[in-house]
């Protein structure tokens, strides 16, 4: 993976969305739809507020989160992540899921196998995943609700809420896109089988004497295989969002946690096929802090985390987008793929072993 890359002064812009969802004016709807679909064209991500999400529902959510990483192994281990090419349910223990960093090439094209540079990706995080129980194929692993009374019917009705924001957002980029109607129908309705979910996410404390930080990070550089993902944050630091303006190539932006009901949007891989690259996917790590200035400890600190990944149907078709403002972009640049073609390109090493 190389030493740590640099970063830059570059500030990723935050969409404040509540005009475009209180307002009854087309055209101030239009102009926050205009900026939020601006702000991802440059970054491939940006913060998001005003989103109606409220802030008690995102403490309880940490909270929660919280509760459930810190039951022994053995009572996590019994909702365990199956293995091989499955979507993501259960628990899994730190560095069971392996991150492949894959080329520009390798993503459009779906080729190439795990390699040499995979196989230094060390990251040092442990998640349980969910989706919505409405899914019909894909069952949850759900907690024994006798260890964590409220676990379950809070994260169900969370995953709810998420899907009304997933929603909108949606809604406000398909606005802002300006492709023709019939185009916007077909991928809205690729979006409604309860395919999407949450991922509890604990980035465990490390001894700073331990950490070879040329191959080591809580999660390495990375795009997320959904349409879009929006990642809820503890107050400590970690996720950075490569800054796509600098000259300088791999160099990255702190995603600041400083407010605390602020989420942060990035595009994923379909979001970028569908566009024809007008919403790049955000290339994003998660890098481990130094222990605090003047504590005295040579120990990280833990981090919480909750993205909630937005993925089409599974057995959708996407096509790369040739109207409205996607149509500006390069022609002939991606293909028409298979959702559930690029979901097991994507998974084919996360679950197994490929040297067995």
């Amino acid at each position: 993976m190389g030493s740590i890359t640099p970063h830059t002064d570059e500030v990723i812009e935050t969409i404040d969305l509540s005009s475009y969802l209180t307002s009854d004016d087309p055209s101030v709807r239009k102009a926050t739809a205009d900026r939020l679909v601006e702000a991802l064209h440059k970054q491939g991500g940006c913060g998001l507020v005003g989103h109606g999400l409220k802030v008690e529902a995102i403490r309880e959510a940490l909270a929660r989160s919280k509760q459930f990483f810190n039951l022994p192994l053995a009572q996590k281990r019994t909702v365990d992540h199956p293995e091989g090419i499955v979507p993501h349910r259960g628990y899994s223990g730190v560095s069971r899921e392996k991150i492949r960093i894959y080329t520009e090439e390798e993503l459009q094209t779906m080729s190439g196998e795990l390699g040499a540079t995979a196989k230094k990706a060390m990251d040092w995080k442990e998640h349980y995943d969910i989706g919505s129980d409405y899914e019909p194929v894909h069952r949850n692993r759900w907690i024994d609700g006798a260890l964590l009374p409220g676990f379950q019917p809070f994260m169900k009705d969370f995953i709810t809420q998420l899907e009304l924001l997933h929603t909108n957002v949606l809604n406000a980029i398909l606005l802002g896109l300006e492709v023709d109607p019939v185009s916007a129908d077909y991928f809205r309705g690729l979006h409604t089988a309860h395919t999407s979910g949450i991922r509890l996410l604990h980035y465990p404390s490390m001894r700073e004497s331990e950490i070879d930080r040329t191959s080591t990070t809580w999660c390495p550089v990375h795009t997320d295989f959904t349409t879009f993902t929006f990642l809820i944050q503890d107050q400590n630091q970690g996720l950075e969002i490569e800054d796509r303006t600098s000259k300088v190539p791999n160099s990255f932006v702190a995603a600041d946690p400083g407010i605390e009901d602020r989420l942060w949007l990035t595009m994923g891989d379909f979001g970028e096929i569908w566009s024809n690259g007008y919403l790049p996917a955000s290339r994003h790590r998660v890098i481990i802090p130094a222990p605090v200035a003047g504590s005295g400890s040579d120990m990280t600190s833990n981090r919480y985390s909750i993205p909630y990944f937005l993925n089409p149907r599974h057995d959708g078709v996407l096509e790369p987008q040739v109207t409205g403002k996607p149509a500006t972009m390069p022609r002939d640049r991606y293909k028409k793929v298979k959702v559930r073609d690029h979901i097991e390109f994507r998974m084919k090493y996360q679950y197994t072993d490929p040297t067995k």
